[in-house]
């Protein structure tokens, strides 16, 4: 089969089975997800919403990591500490309020105020409106990053912040924001619960009359139920299917496993610094040269993964490859730090042998998959590995003690095409994100200067230096670059799975499978 599969990904889509080409019935697509949406606050939650079409953004994100205008016609930056914003026309929230230069203003100042991380990224920056479709936005010191903020969802959703005020001083409930009208979004949020959201399309949607007769997210955490729900037909997508689930849906007309193209390594191996065994950089960068990345991708994926050889994809010009497979220099830096082998006995220490704990979430059912390989690759070693699963990662892993090691889904350029603010949050000393508690003065100052060079030659060449300096001290690696997958029902083969979780737009609508 995984030949099979991997002639279909060449051929830019890769589906398993065969089934019906055209959707039946009108235009819908009820979707199920493994994460549910609590609530349509803004600040809480308003990242959910450009993934699911009721929420847009001032850029977009593109596949070649430049973004493009979205809600804005044009972004320029005529001077160092300058950014000019000008809005497309004719664009209202769904409440019927115009999104003009004054309320994108508000917008800009209120996130800035409210957001901690767009804080972090432009600190003392202010925003005024300078024409009636217009905004000007002011940094304290040079911002590259920018347009990749303003295509980020969660930076700066754009959201009626005079509606959101109101709300906020009126004490009501977050749940009374349904049907508050706050975005601008094509798709309008009907009602939410605990079970799934229903929306319906805007009639009056500034860039014309979005496809969809009607849109319904289930959220499902079973990844084996979503797919069910496909195949039973209650489902037209199912989102973050088990990479393990292609093989299975071959000969299957009823549900169809198809791919999009990467732009960023997938599953982090996050080791803990304040936690033996990782607070050795020795061991710390002995994990990383035990792991077959290319057995992990290949065999252990089915040639559904790029095998990991740093902190980005090489499709980037500035990617450096800072992996490798190489267990004799892993059993090396081991015997350095004193963790020594009899044999094929396990390594030890005064005594005590080489033990961690390793987690996973079931949000992610690839990081189980991912988990296991590598407690088997490192048993060669000498080294033994227990998996724990846990319901919610985050929670655990904020904690600066109490784990050793985490298998996270996240990526290294954020869905904006951002690589300065991942960089600050996951490995900078102050980092909001820094749960493994990397401190490194030199990294620091490396991230620092990147974040307000912009010669893009020396920005190129800061970034090399950053991740030369990550791989010499252990502080991060990545076990694999997953292509985006989604199951489909058989209306929905030719479903374009979109990067930075963009799984509707006023354009979505039904497709059979290209060439079918």
């Amino acid at each position: 089969m995984l030949p099979v599969l991997l002639a279909l990904l060449l051929a830019g889509c890769a589906t398993t089975g065969g089934g019906d080409t055209a959707a039946a019935g009108p235009p819908t697509l009820t979707i199920a997800t493994g994460f549910a949406v609590d609530d349509l606050d803004p600040l809480e939650n308003g990242f959910w919403g450009p993934e699911f079409g009721y929420v847009e953004l001032l850029m977009r994100p593109e596949p070649g990591g430049e973004p493009t205008p979205w809600v804005l016609s044009e972004l320029a930056n005529p001077e160092r500490l300058t950014w000019r914003l000008r809005l497309n026309e004719n664009i209202t929230f769904q409440n019927g309020a115009p999104l003009d230069g004054a309320a994108l203003a508000a917008l800009l100042t209120y996130q800035l105020a409210e957001n901690p991380s767009l804080a972090a990224a432009l600190p003392g920056a202010s925003a005024a409106a300078t024409g009636p479709l217009e905004v000007t936005l002011t940094t304290s010191r040079p911002a590259p990053n920018v347009p990749a903020l303003l295509a980020d969802e969660a930076m700066v959703p754009v959201y009626d912040v005079a509606a959101y005020q109101r709300h906020v001083a009126s004490g009501a409930s977050a749940s009374e924001l349904v049907g508050a009208g706050l975005y601008t979004g094509p798709y309008v949020v009907d009602s939410l619960d605990a079970e799934s959201m229903r929306l319906s399309p805007r009639s009056d949607h500034w860039g014309g009359t979005p496809a969809l007769e009607n849109l319904t997210v289930r959220f499902v955490p079973e990844a084996s139920a979503r797919i069910q729900a496909v195949q039973a037909g209650e489902a037209d997508l199912a989102l973050y299917p088990p990479t393990a689930t292609a093989p299975t849906l071959a000969g299957r007309a009823d549900s169809f496993f198809v791919t999009g193209q990467p732009t960023s390594p997938t599953f982090m191996l996050q080791l803990n610094q304040h936690e033996a065994p990782f607070d050795d950089p020795l061991v710390r960068r002995a994990v990383y040269a035990g792991i077959d990345y290319d057995e992990l991708a290949n065999d252990v994926m089915n040639g559904l993964y790029v095998p990991a050889t740093g902190l980005y994809t090489q499709a980037r010009p500035w990617a450096e490859k800072t992996q490798a497979t190489d267990p004799a220099a892993a059993g090396a830096l081991l015997d350095r730090a004193g963790w020594t082998r009899t044999g094929d006995g396990p390594r030890t220490r005064d005594g005590a042998p080489l033990r961690w704990t390793m987690l996973t979430y079931p949000q992610q059912p690839d990081s189980d998959a991912l988990a296991l390989a590598v407690q088997a690759q490192l048993a060669e070693l000498g080294i033994g590995v227990e998996i724990r699963q846990v319901p919610d990662i985050s929670s655990v892993v904020e904690q600066d003690t109490g784990w050793q090691a985490a298998v996270i889904g996240n990526g290294f350029i954020s869905f904006g095409g951002d690589y300065v603010t991942p960089l600050r949050n996951y490995l900078h000393s102050d980092g909001t994100r820094n749960y493994p508690g990397i401190s490194d003065p030199a990294l620091d100052g490396l991230i620092e200067r990147l974040a307000v060079e912009l010669d893009p030659a020396a920005r190129d060449e800061l970034l090399r230096q950053i991740q030369r300096r990550i791989a010499d001290h252990g502080h991060l690696g990545y076990l694999g670059v997953r292509l985006p997958a989604v199951v489909t029902g058989p209306g929905w083969r030719g479903y374009p799975v979109p990067i930075a979780n963009l799984w509707v737009d006023a354009r979505t609508a039904p497709s059979a499978a290209p060439g079918a």
